[in-house]
């Protein structure tokens, strides 16, 4: 399980990284260029180097187009870089810095870059190649097949520019981040789904009163992934009770305890272990990193230096449509059982009401001076209401309408205004 988690946290590195794509594509750019000089050597071709079609370069041509093909080459990625920079500050700036990691996983931007250092390598490749003598040898196939590649390498610049215009609007970030919300959540609903949730409940009195050994934090940072099928497997070969303290996403520091394990004998280090513990937030477990995204991009949104309610309105609708599996759902179980059937794990609340903690305490100052964001948050929990089908989310969804509707009169509007926010937030 911890090579599992170590190579998840790998793969989303890799995906997020500028090199990775532009390294395999430069590297094609290098075999392929061997591959075409290697054509151009073989004998078999000599009665199709004599059609009136075949490419025909002298070594003074060959070197002057494969030279200004690679210096445009580098021209391009150049400006690729720039725009991409350019993005990455205006993203940063008005949207928040968490949107970064899904500019960083754009494919197209990757590739692109690719494109131009594989295509630059390639014309190198080929040049290496021209002999220096007047009737020496001279690639003509690569030659040729460089200027084809590079034709259309240009050609990216056009949908480059066009796909940067569109990446870096705020609707269209908004949208691509409520997706990634959509599907993590997706995923947690799903396996709540597959559990016993009112087994779950039934269970949750017997760590009423639970006191055991503390489970330290090997350092300090955030808790990126808890490998709770490990967990239990420890738990039932050994015949003790956990009790997790944190989430994912929850910072923790050097000996603070992460859990509290009750039995005979416990193996402290073998449980740590099943902590994954990095310096910054990530998106390997939970939905909880695509909602504090969502939120950042609202509480920008509204900021007196932006003043966009439009946008932060879009990304509570798509916090909305996101949780809505979860609110159908029958909950998420705090309980989970061993494979004989022993309660013996019990964590934090992971469901609705966690990330209803999570989004209206820290929208709900922001939102004071404006109508449309305020409106659009009690409607999100007037839906959840309508849908939910447990009592413990309706619960948390009425304590925070409740909240909402004392919290109207601290709002900066007309009277008017603030009445029909405290009726709607009441009905």
């Amino acid at each position: 399980m911890g090579f599992y988690v170590h190579l998840k946290a790998f793969m989303a590195s890799i995906a997020g990284s500028f090199w990775f794509m532009p390294l395999l594509m430069a590297m094609a750019g290098i075999a392929l260029g061997n591959l075409f000089v290697l054509i151009d050597t073989i004998d078999a071709l000599s009665n199709l180097r004599e059609q009136s079609f075949y490419p025909r370069f002298g070594p003074e041509g060959a070197r002057a187009v494969l030279t200004t093909i690679a210096g445009g080459m580098m021209t391009m990625a150049s400006l690729v870089f720039s725009l991409t920079f350019v993005g990455l500050t205006q993203l940063s700036g008005q949207l928040g810095p968490r949107v970064l990691i899904m500019f960083m996983q754009d494919r197209t931007t990757q590739s692109v870059l690719g494109a131009f250092v594989g295509v630059f390598l390639f014309a190198l490749v080929v040049l290496g190649e021209v002999s220096e003598l007047e009737d020496g040898f001279v690639p003509e196939l690569a030659v040729a097949a460089t200027i084809v590649i590079a034709t259309g390498a240009f050609g990216l610049v056009i949908y480059f520019v066009h796909h940067m215009a569109l990446s870096i609007q705020a609707d269209v970030i908004v949208a691509d981040l409520g997706k990634r919300f959509a599907k993590s959540v997706g995923k947690v609903a799903a396996r709540a789904d597959a559990s016993d949730i009112a087994s779950a409940n039934r269970r949750l009195k017997e760590f009423d009163g639970f006191a055991g050994a503390p489970v330290p934090a090997p350092g300090s940072g955030y808790i990126r992934h808890i490998a709770y099928d490990q967990l239990l497997h420890i738990l039932k070969d050994n015949s003790l009770r956990l009790e997790i303290d944190l989430r994912v996403d929850d910072y923790v520091a050097e000996g603070m305890p992460m859990a509290h394990v009750e039995g005979p004998a416990p193996d402290i280090r073998a449980l740590i272990k099943c902590f994954t513990i990095g310096p910054r937030r990530d998106v390997l477990q939970e939905a909880t990193y695509e909602a504090r995204a969502l939120i950042d991009i609202a509480l920008r949104a509204l900021s007196p230096g932006i003043n966009d309610p439009n946008t932060a309105v879009a990304a509570i609708d798509h916090m909305s449509g996101s949780l809505l599996p979860l609110v159908r759902s029958d909950g998420v179980p705090r309980v989970l059982f061993t494979s004989d059937g022993r309660a013996a794990l019990k964590r934090p609340e992971l469901g609705l009401a966690h990330y209803l903690d999570l989004i209206v305490p820290a929208l709900l100052p922001a939102m004071r001076t404006d109508t449309l964001a305020t409106e659009r948050l009690i409607e999100l929990l007037i839906l959840f209401d309508r849908v939910s089908r447990q009592e413990h989310q309706r619960e948390a969804i009425t304590k925070w309408r409740k909240v909402m509707a004392r919290d109207v009169d601290n709002h900066q509007l007309p009277q008017t205004m603030v009445d029909w926010l405290k009726d709607k937030a009441t009905e």
